[in-house]
């Protein structure tokens, strides 16, 4: 693991996700690239009310470009705070380490002409969680899981424990949950305490539990395993509960959806573990 793209708006919790950014820049060496998306403000003027004339159009546009200079400039304040008290560095230009390092860009337009594509040359990418109360939480959210073809962290706001010291692999034999457990093997690696866990039974040409740990075993990977009977309620709650009882910090799962297309809803197992949530995930669609 690499290379983090870390994508900013004014709106999301900096702080949580700078936080765990810089924890994983500094466990793999990686290199962070904070990039913050401010809004365009001639985007908005055909919505903008009949009767403007052009002056007070520019005037808009221009008391919106001086606001979204302005909250850039506050989010690299707080994004280079936050490495330099994780000593991490901030390169400049074509400046190289070979450390733990981090860059900072901001680039102007809409959150679909930059997030997905440039976490396509990223290791993986760290977004809050979609949130009502997140303004622009739920499009990064979704133009990385759709367009970016690459590993998502998703993280909760607030969330204050550590990242992938007991890591849980919700684990169904499909093509989505082993890509996610591939593009997870450095934090399985590292991690103190992995755990399996399979819920109900499962058609016999995936592979199963044993071959999931035998697999991670050929990393090193010590992985527990859990097979578990389906309860009354839905999969995704069930484990939600089981990451809680056995004191999980991170689920890895895949991201099912039945459409390539971002208006359509993903799978009801990542649906509902995706809202309900309270520790981060690791996903890849």
């Amino acid at each position: 693991m690499k290379s983090i793209l870390l994508p900013l708006t004014y709106c999301v919790d900096t702080e949580t996700l700078s936080r765990i950014a810089a924890d994983l820049t500094l466990r793999f060496r990686a290199s962070l690239h904070g990039l913050f998306i401010r809004p365009d403000p001639r985007l908005a003027i055909p919505f903008m009310g009949e009767g403007l004339t052009a002056d007070m159009i520019q005037q808009l546009c221009d008391t919106a470009e001086k606001e979204g200079l302005a909250n850039a400039a506050k989010a690299e304040k707080d994004f280079r705070a936050c490495m330099q008290a994780a000593d991490i560095k901030i390169l400049k230009g074509d400046e190289h380490s070979d450390h733990a390092r981090a860059r900072w860009t901001t680039v102007t337009g809409q959150i679909t002409d930059h997030v997905g594509r440039r976490a396509r040359t990223a290791d993986l990418a760290i977004c809050n969680k979609p949130d009502s109360e997140i303004p622009d939480s739920d499009d990064i959210f979704h133009d990385l899981i759709f367009r970016s073809g690459r590993s998502v962290l998703m993280v909760p706001s607030g969330y204050t424990r550590e990242v992938g010291r007991h890591v849980m692999i919700a684990w169904n034999g499909r093509a989505e949950g082993a890509r996610a457990v591939g593009g997870a093997m450095p934090m399985l690696i590292d991690a103190e305490k992995v755990t399996v866990v399979q819920i109900g039974d499962m058609d016999d040409a995936r592979p199963g539990l044993d071959d999931i740990k035998a697999y991670l075993g050929e990393y090193g990977i010590k992985a527990r395993a859990r097979h578990e009977n389906v309860e009354d309620n839905s999969i995704g709650n069930q484990l939600l509960t089981l990451a809680a009882d056995i004191a999980a910090d991170t689920i890895v799962l895949g991201a099912y959806s039945h459409s390539r297309w971002r208006e359509l809803v993903l799978g009801g197992v990542t649906r509902h573990i995706v809202a309900k949530s309270k520790l981060p995930i690791f996903m890849s669609h």
